[in-house]
């Protein structure tokens, strides 16, 4: 029985080393003249079937040269320009009697949109209309004693001479004198004839036909009635120079108080006094138009018709959106675009209109940081006839950092990346695409600036590049 057991242990030991044998063969490798078969390397082309070039919708362009410059970006947010958005508030205590818009309605500079009730007004107008007539009454007062003084003067320089009192009559028939033309003429005309009267005597006496007695009459009759008329020429003179005074202090007083009248006004309604109108209309007296300060949007109307209204209490809300403010916050680390000033452009993008790049234009840098954000507040102003932007939209604010240059560039869209690699598509046949690695440089939305990989002739892919990317790190089939 020991010699079956033996081969059988002999058995066991031979398999072990043939086994043994064929792991250290397997290690040390096969023999010299056979070698491991190669890996597939990675692709750097593929061609599109039909189905898939119709479905990644392929577009494709050269590269272009264009100026480009480094930018910060920083956020924003669209606002109601100040200066356009506003509350339209009652100049006075008053009642509503109408209102003449709806919320929406454009309406445009100067058009009524409510009419304004208010006893106040009417007060302060009619008070306008008493100084326009006192003013009116002492300009005709002035006007009257001015036209006697100057008469005057002309007559008792006439009056200097001797005239006749019928000449000097019908030659002043036309001319403002007043009362100052009887008593002057009259004077005269009494001091002439005492004086004919005292000449003609004289032959008369020298002959002794005439009594010393009546010759001493008459002589002290011509003195008499010379000084009366020189009396009465002082007189009038004096009389009319204060009067004319007079007249002229009243009418500069009547034109303060006309001035402090039409102030108060202006005052009340908030307008330019000249702008005004129907300020002698008795019957509108108490009522206002308010109108529309410039043109603009019906945001909001705060109060219904018939309700009480007081002084400031707004009214209506009125925005002009077709010009807002982009207002961004430059921080610590972006302080280098403080460098901009106003009357400079700056790009606007928002995800709203994705794709598209607006400029608005520098209003106010400014001075203060805040302490809260550590930030200088930018505003910019941007055009929004088109109505695109809405207040309260979030946006980019792209400030200019540094020197433009010129430079190749392509879309953003075209520069795809994986694995550390930068690379994009150039078509080189129907269908086919392969793909290039490139260098880029500044990155400015929506363009790229590329250093290298690409010659000006190249047809790139801008879109549908997603597809194409899949495609290349597909495994290629056995």
């Amino acid at each position: 029985m020991k010699r079956p057991a033996q081969i059988l242990v002999g058995v066991a030991l031979l398999a072990t080393a043939a086994a043994a044998g064929y792991q250290t063969w397997k290690v040390s490798g096969a023999p010299a003249d056979v070698a491991p078969a190669e890996q597939p390397g990675p692709r750097d082309h593929v061609t599109l079937s039909e189905e898939k070039f119709v479905a990644a919708e392929i577009q494709v362009t050269l590269p272009s040269r264009r100026e480009l410059q480094s930018v910060r970006t920083v956020p924003g947010r669209v606002e109601y320009n100040a200066t356009r958005h506003v509350e339209v508030k009652s100049p006075f205590d008053g009642l509503i009697r109408q209102i003449e818009v709806k919320v929406g309605d454009r309406v445009t500079e100067g058009q009524t949109i409510a009419v304004v009730d208010s006893p106040e007004l009417g007060e302060v107008r009619a008070d306008v209309l008493l100084r326009e007539t006192d003013l009116q009454q002492a300009l005709n007062e002035h006007e009257w004693w001015h036209s006697i003084q100057t008469n005057l003067d002309e007559l008792l320089a006439r009056l200097k001479r001797p005239q006749e009192v019928q000449q000097m009559e019908k030659e002043f028939a036309d001319k403002v004198l007043g009362d100052y033309r009887q008593q002057i003429l009259t004077a005269y005309s009494r001091m002439r004839l005492a004086e004919k009267l005292s000449s003609n005597l004289k032959p008369a006496r020298e002959e002794g036909a005439v009594s010393v007695r009546m010759a001493l009459e008459l002589g002290s009759a011509r003195d008499t009635t010379t000084a009366e008329y020189a009396a009465a020429c002082e007189q009038a003179t004096f009389d009319v120079k204060q009067k004319h005074l007079k007249a002229e202090s009243a009418m500069k007083n009547a034109e303060r108080r006309l001035t402090v009248a039409k102030q108060r006004l202006s005052l009340i309604v908030n307008q330019p006094y000249e702008s005004i109108k129907d300020v002698g209309n008795s019957e509108s007296l108490s009522t206002w138009p308010v109108k529309a300060p410039f043109t603009a949007t019906v945001e909001e109307i705060l109060l219904a018709p018939r309700e009480r209204v007081q002084t400031s209490q707004g009214l209506f809300q009125l925005a002009d959106a077709s010009r807002l403010w982009v207002q961004a916050e430059i921080r610590e680390r972006d302080w280098k675009a403080l460098s901009i000033e106003p009357g400079q452009s700056v790009s606007v993008q928002t995800l709203a209109l994705k794709g598209e790049t607006l400029t608005a234009t520098v209003a106010i840098v400014g001075r203060k940081v805040s302490p809260e954000t550590r930030a200088v507040p930018l505003t910019a102003e941007i055009d929004n006839h088109d109505g695109k932007l809405r207040p309260g939209m979030f946006v980019r604010v792209l400030i200019p950092d540094g020197q433009t240059h010129e430079c190749l560039t392509l879309p953003q869209t075209a520069v795809t990346s994986n694995d550390g690699r930068t690379f994009v598509f150039i078509e080189t046949g129907p269908r086919e695409y392969h793909l290039r690695d490139v260098t880029t440089g500044l990155n400015v939305d929506p363009w790229i600036e590329i250093l290298s990989g690409i010659e000006p002739e190249d047809r790139v892919v801008t879109s549908g590049t997603a597809i194409l990317k899949a495609e290349f790190l597909l495994e290629p089939e056995e």
